[in-house]
């Protein structure tokens, strides 16, 4: 153990999936779309739906 209070998370079984939800998101264009005031409007498109759902099945393993 590393002596910190907390786990790490770098090893955790739903770390890839995070990192390839968070690669695709803030590459989307769709997933990226913003209002006229610069606020993000989460519009996921269909292969963000898929890689959550992918990271929300890696959570529960």
């Amino acid at each position: 153990m590393s002596g910190t209070p907390y786990p790490s998370f770098v090893d955790a079984p739903w770390t890839d999936a995070y990192v390839r939800l968070a690669n695709h998101c803030s590459a989307c264009v769709t997933c990226m779309t913003v209002d006229e005031e610069g606020v993000n409007l989460e519009l996921p498109c269909a292969t963000a739906s898929q890689l959550y759902e992918k990271y929300r099945q890696a959570r529960r393993a």
